[in-house]
């Protein structure tokens, strides 16, 4: 080989200029962002980084351990009808984990006071709890309100954990292997959420709220289906006549350990906005990394709201049903 020494000297060159664009593509409107994201470097103009554009369809936050962008697609669907949804992407550190968002403890009927049972306007608990993005979530708070001195509405709540509190622990049977999976909507299967960042969706019976918490478990949502574990998608999601309908619906994914996808969608076929099926929302998730995913409560319950104003909601035809937590990243100490 003639000029082995000039032929590293382009090279060397070629790859300067590469990590040098690389570099370049790192900086944005004065601030300096990392691979993850988050800012970066002691000359940036603020703490904090927001963009906020709805004619384009993109939010973006970041700091110093949290990083959140959201897009809006809107596509043309059959029959004219439009296909809309959010995906966020959120990565985030210990410092800055996932949160929730509750109204105050309540009791009904004399029942123990819980965080999230009084349901409040999605806009009012979102005011009174700021954050950067807040999303609905499984709607826990309804199954544990009463509706008499002895009753609830729903037979069975779930496991629910918020911030290492047990909230709930009387959930659904898991099936019986090999038969047909008779549980009820919602059938109740879980994500956990760990002290490491880590999530692990289950079926609703399978660990009791002790275990979960035992196992490092800081956060447990529950409603269902489970869409991705360990990788494989639930392979109920095949059969037509599994949760059929083409709904609003939300739903929460880890790519890895505190790296977290959130996909929510809006409309019914009759309305202006199609709606998703699960098989579409476990295959969107599964594009994006996720290697463990769960269905949330949907329909009417469904909205995403970045910077404490509403992006997406679920149904745009009538108000959005009344919430008593939401799923929320970037919760501010002070509302001020």
């Amino acid at each position: 080989m003639k000029h082995p020494f000039r032929l590293f000297i382009l090279l060397s060159l070629l790859l300067s200029l590469l990590f040098s664009a690389a570099a370049a593509d790192t900086e944005k409107d004065g601030f300096h962002f990392d691979d993850n994201g988050f800012l970066t470097g002691d000359d940036n103009p603020a703490d904090e980084y927001i963009l906020e554009n709805e004619e384009k369809g993109i939010w973006q936050y970041a700091s110093r351990d949290l990083a959140i962008t959201v897009t809006r697609t809107r596509e043309k669907g059959k029959n004219k009808k439009i296909l809309e949804y959010c995906i966020a992407e959120i990565r985030c550190t210990e410092n800055s984990r996932m949160g929730s968002i509750m109204t105050e403890p309540y009791s009904r009927y004399g029942s123990t006071p819980t965080p999230g049972v009084r349901q409040e306007v999605p806009t009012t608990l979102i005011a009174q709890n700021p954050s950067i993005l807040a999303v609905s979530d499984d709607m826990y708070g309804l199954r544990l309100s009463p509706v008499s001195r002895t009753q609830t509405k729903y037979d069975y709540h779930g496991v629910i954990i918020r911030n290492g509190e047990v909230l709930a622990t009387k959930t659904r049977k898991s099936p019986e292997e090999g038969k047909k999976d008779k549980r009820p909507w919602p059938n109740l299967d879980t994500i956990a959420v760990y002290q490491d960042g880590s999530m692990k969706t289950f079926v609703s019976g399978d660990k009791t709220a002790e275990e979960y918490l035992a196992d490092g478990a800081v956060d447990v949502l529950a409603f269902g289906p489970w869409l991705i574990s360990g990788g494989e998608m639930n392979p109920a999601l095949q059969n037509k006549n599994y949760y059929p309908a083409s709904e609003p619906r939300v739903a929460i994914g880890m790519a890895e350990p505190y790296h977290y996808i959130i996909i929510a969608a809006a409309g019914r076929p009759k309305e202006k906005y199609t709606g998703v099926k699960l098989l579409w929302l476990a295959e969107k998730l599964q594009e994006y990394g996720c290697t463990e995913a769960l269905n949330l409560d949907g329909g009417a319950t469904v909205v995403m709201a970045f910077n404490n104003k509403v992006i997406l909601q679920g149904e745009y035809s009538k108000k959005a049903r009344n919430v008593g937590s939401m799923i929320a990243f970037g919760i501010r100490e002070d509302p001020e």
